[in-house]
C-alpha cells in the first residue's frame, strides 16, 4: 500500500518532502498498520495544528522556526529560546528555516499537495487540506482549483461572472475585449456564447428607447453590433481583430475594422475644441504665446522637423501641449498624444504611452537598431501616415532608441527620407528630471541612453518656458522663493558637504517631520474618514526613491482604513516544463518583481491602486491610480480618480504577467495593480500634487530624483520632508544639461 506524500523535517532546517511513503506489511501487521501508519513530520503537524492554537496559525514551512522535531517521539515541540513572539505566551522564533524538495507536476497529486501546504495555514488532516468552505474535494487538484492557485478557463468565465453581478454593459464589453486579449483564453467563444446577453444588455435598451417599443427582444443584428464594438476595443488595447484572438469574426467590411484606430482620433467635437482655443489662447503668458504660435506656423508650414519643448515643473507645458492638439484637431486634422509615463499620458487628451501607441520593443537596451511594430497596412500605420503632429511629453524618460525607432519607422512608412518622414515631432519635458531606467547599468550607461547622446539630437530646435506659472497664479513670495531654490537643486548649485556628499535642505524650503507616522498624517490628514473624497486622495502621495520604504508606508496606511483585508494569491509558474522542479512554487511566489504585482496582495474597500499594464488605454494605463469600489473573487472594480477619465468605474480582471529580465522562464497571474498611496519617484514624474510627502531615509540615488520629487508641489508649505539632521544626497549629471 502507498500512502501520499508523507513529509519528513531534517535537523529543523529543512523540511524535506519525500514524494511517497512506502509501508511494507505481512500479515501480522497488516491491520495495524493501515489503521495506524507510522507518525512523520506532516501526520505531527496536523496533530500539533488540532492541538496548538498557534501551531493553527502556521503553514508546514514555518514550523521549524518555532518548534523542534522530537526525532525519539516523532512530535514537534516549542522552542525554548529565541525572540519572543508578540500575543502569544511561551512562543519563540528563530531564523531556523523550513523548505520543502520540489516535486514534478507530473507527479500531480504529489504536487497538488505539496502546493496546499506553502498555502493553506492550519490543516488538522488530509481531509481538512482538501476541504475548501465546507467541500470537501475527491483530489488535491480539485482544491487548488477551488482556493484559485491554478490557472484554466474557469477563471476567466468566473471573473465575468462576477463582473455581471455589479457591472454595467459597457463595462463588462471591456472587461470581456481585454481578457481575450491579455489573458489569452483557450475558448473565448464558449464565454461569449455564455455572457453575450449581458454584453449586449445596453444596445437593447438603446434600441427599445429608440423605437418606442419595450418589447424588442435581442436578436442576431444585436449581438452582431456588440461584436462590432469588442472588436473596436480589442484593435484599441492588442491592435487586433476578433478572428485573431479565437473569436467570431463580426458582420463588417475589413476596410471599416481598420479604420477605427483613425475614426478615434477624429471624433472629437470640433464645436468643442473651438471654443476651448477662443477661451484659452488669450489666457497664454508671453513665453506660452510665442511657443505656441512658434509651432503653429510649422505645423502650418506642414515642413515636419523635431522640436523641444524645455519646461520645469509648473511652467504650463501641459495646458500649452493640449490647446495646441486642441487646435489641430478642431480642424479636422490628426495630432498624436504621447507620453513616456503612463501619469502623463492620462493627463493629456486621448494620451497614450509612447510604448503601447508605437509598439516598441520592450528590451530596447538590447537591440541594437529596434523598430516599432507597425506594418503600413496596420491601424497605426495609417494613422502615423495621415498625422500631422506627433507630441511626446516627458521624453527625457524615453531611450534614444525609442526615438531612433520612432525616426526609421516614419521614413518607412510615409516613404520620405527627411528625417521622422517628413513629421512634425514635439519633445516635451525637462531634462533636470529622471533620465532613462538602465537595469544595472552606471551613470555613464543612463547619459550613453540619453536623448541628447542621439545623433537625431542635433537635429533639434529648442524652445523654452521658464515663468512658473504655479507662482503667478498663487500670488505668494514663498513660492517664488521655492521655484528659485527648485531650479538651483535641478541645476545642482546647493553646496555639497565635501565630508558626507550630501546637501542641507534649509528650513524655508519644505517643512521637515521626525518619523514615517507623522509623514502620514500630515499628508494624509483623518485618513480614515477622507478616504472617500477622490478628489482630496487624487492630490497627494508620499513619494520614496525605494520599493521598500514604498511598500512600508503604504501597509502602514492602508491599515488606517477602517474594512475587512481582501488577500488575492498569484498563481506563478515555470512555462519551461524542465525547468520546474528546479523553481519551486514557494521560490517564484517570494519574488519581488520592479514593476509587477506581488504574489499576496492585500487590498481593502478605499484603498488607493496604481495600475501597472496598459490594460485599456487611454483609460487605463500603465501609472493610472485609482480607488477600490468593490473587491470580488476574481474582480476588482474601481474608480479612476486622476487624469482626464476621473471618476469613471472600471473592472479590473487577473492578467498574465512574463518579465522579460529573469534568466528563467516565469509567469504570473495576479491583478495588475500595487498600492498606490505612497509610489517611486519615477513613478510620480508628470503629475503635480497639492500636498507631497517624501521620505528620503534612504537617498535618491540617480539623476535628478531629488528635484522631481520636491517640484510635484508649488510651494514649500505643501511638502514635508522625512530625513536625518535635514541632509540627503543630490545626484545630477552635469553632462545631461548641456
Amino acid at each position: 500500500m502507498v500512502f501520499p506524500a508523507n513529509y519528513g523535517f531534517n535537523n529543523n532546517i529543512l523540511v524535506s518532502p519525500l514524494p511517497i511513503l512506502q509501508v511494507y506489511f505481512t500479515e501480522a501487521n497488516a491491520a495495524q498498520r493501515a489503521e495506524r501508519p507510522p507518525s512523520t513530520t506532516l501526520t505531527s503537524f496536523f496533530a500539533m495544528c488540532e492541538a496548538d492554537p498557534f501551531a493553527a496559525t502556521l503553514m508546514y514551512v514555518e514550523m521549524p522556526k518555532y518548534y523542534t522535531w522530537n526525532q525519539s517521539t516523532k512530535k514537534f515541540q516549542r522552542r525554548k529560546q529565541g525572540t519572543p513572539v508578540p500575543d502569544w505566551p511561551q512562543v519563540f522564533s528563530t531564523d531556523a528555516l523550513g523548505r520543502m524538495y520540489t516535486v514534478h507536476p507530473r507527479n500531480d497529486e504529489c504536487f497538488y499537495l505539496r502546493l496546499l501546504l506553502v498555502n493553506v495555514r492550519g490543516p488538522k488532516s488530509f481531509a481538512h487540506l482538501k476541504t475548501v468552505n465546507g467541500h470537501q474535494c475527491q483530489t488535491y487538484r480539485e482544491a487548488c482549483q477551488l482556493l484559485g492557485l491554478l490557472e484554466n478557463d474557469s477563471h476567466w468565465d468566473l471573473t465575468l461572472a462576477d463582473s455581471v453581478v455589479s457591472s454595467n454593459a459597457y463595462q463588462i464589453r471591456t472587461l470581456f475585449a481585454i481578457i481575450i486579449t491579455t489573458c489569452f483564453p483557450s475558448q473565448p467563444i464558449q464565454l461569449w456564447n455564455k455572457y453575450k446577453d449581458a454584453i449586449c444588455e445596453d444596445i437593447l435598451h438603446r434600441l427599445r428607447i429608440q423605437t418606442n417599443n419595450p418589447d424588442i427582444q435581442i436578436t442576431d443584428e444585436i449581438y452582431n453590433e456588440g461584436l462590432i464594438l469588442i472588436e473596436d476595443q480589442c484593435l484599441t488595447i492588442a491592435n487586433k481583430l476578433l478572428i485573431e484572438v479565437g473569436m467570431i469574426a463580426p458582420n463588417r467590411s475589413m476596410h471599416d475594422a481598420f479604420n477605427q484606430e483613425l475614426n478615434r482620433e477624429l471624433q472629437y467635437n470640433v464645436d468643442t475644441l473651438q471654443e476651448f482655443v477662443r477661451n484659452n489662447v488669450p489666457l497664454l503668458n508671453e513665453q506660452q504665446k510665442q511657443v505656441y504660435e512658434t509651432l503653429m506656423q510649422a505645423v502650418d508650414n506642414n515642413t515636419g522637423g523635431l522640436f523641444f519643448l524645455d519646461a520645469p515643473g509648473g511652467t504650463g507645458k501641459t495646458f500649452v501641449i493640449s490647446l495646441i492638439l486642441a487646435t489641430i484637431r478642431s480642424r479636422c486634422d490628426i495630432a498624436l498624444a504621447l507620453a513616456s509615463s503612463g501619469i502623463a499620458a492620462t493627463l493629456l487628451d486621448g494620451g497614450r504611452t509612447a510604448h503601447s501607441a508605437l509598439k516598441l520593443p520592450l528590451n530596447l537596451n538590447t537591440i541594437d537598431t529596434p523598430t516599432c511594430n507597425i506594418s503600413r497596412s496596420s491601424a497605426m500605420g495609417k494613422l502615423l501616415m495621415q498625422c500631422k503632429l506627433i507630441v511626446w511629453d516627458e521624453c527625457t524618460m524615453a531611450h534614444k532608441k525609442s526615438l531612433e525607432a520612432l525616426n526609421f519607422t516614419l521614413k518607412d512608412l510615409r516613404r520620405n527620407n527627411n528625417i521622422f518622414g517628413g513629421l512634425m515631432i514635439l519633445l516635451a519635458g525637462d531634462f533636470r528630471q529622471t533620465l532613462p531606467v538602465v537595469p544595472r547599468g552606471t551613470p555613464a550607461d543612463e547619459l550613453n541612453a540619453c536623448l541628447k547622446a542621439s545623433p537625431l539630437w542635433n537635429n533639434v530646435k529648442t524652445l523654452s518656458l521658464t515663468t512658473n506659472m504655479r507662482v503667478q497664479l498663487q500670488n505668494d513670495q514663498s513660492a517664488a522663493q521655492f521655484s528659485k531654490q527648485l531650479l538651483d537643486l535641478g541645476n545642482g548649485k546647493v553646496p555639497v558637504d565635501a565630508t558626507s556628499g550630501l546637501i542641507t535642505l534649509t528650513n524655508d524650503f519644505c517643512r521637515f517631520v521626525d518619523t514615517q507616522l507623522v509623514l502620514i498624517e500630515n499628508v494624509f490628514p483623518n485618513i480614515s474618514e477622507n478616504y472617500k473624497n477622490y478628489a482630496w486622495l487624487s492630490q497627494r502621495a508620499i513619494l520614496a526613491a525605494k520599493n521598500n520604504d514604498v511598500h512600508a508606508l503604504n501597509f502602514t496606511i492602508q491599515s488606517k482604513i477602517a474594512g475587512d483585508l481582501v488577500t488575492y494569491k498569484s498563481v506563478d509558474s515555470i512555462t519551461n516544463p524542465d525547468d520546474v522542479v528546479n523553481y519551486p512554487t514557494e521560490f517564484l511566489n517570494s519574488l519581488e518583481i520592479p514593476g509587477f504585482p506581488p504574489h499576496n496582495l492585500q487590498l481593502k474597500v478605499g484603498t488607493v491602486i496604481m495600475i501597472l499594464r496598459n490594460l485599456n488605454p487611454p483609460r487605463l494605463c500603465n501609472g493610472t491610480r485609482l480607488s477600490v469600489k468593490r473587491l470580488m473573487p476574481n474582480l476588482i472594480e474601481a474608480t479612476i480618480i486622476n487624469g482626464k477619465y476621473a471618476g469613471e468605474n472600471v473592472c479590473i480582471p487577473r492578467i498574465p504577467m512574463i518579465p522579460t529580465d529573469l534568466p528563467f522562464d516565469f509567469k504570473r497571474l495576479q491583478f495588475p495593480v500595487r498600492l498606490a498611496f505612497a509610489m517611486t519617484i519615477n513613478k510620480s514624474q508628470g503629475q503635480s500634487l497639492s500636498v507631497c510627502g517624501i521620505n528620503l531615509e534612504n537617498h535618491c540615488f540617480s539623476h535628478r530624483q531629488l528635484y522631481v520629487v520636491c517640484s510635484r508641489v508649488g510651494k514649500p508649505s505643501a511638502l514635508f520632508v522625512l530625513t536625518s539632521d535635514q541632509k540627503t544626497k543630490n545626484v545630477v549629471y552635469q553632462r545631461a544639461l548641456q
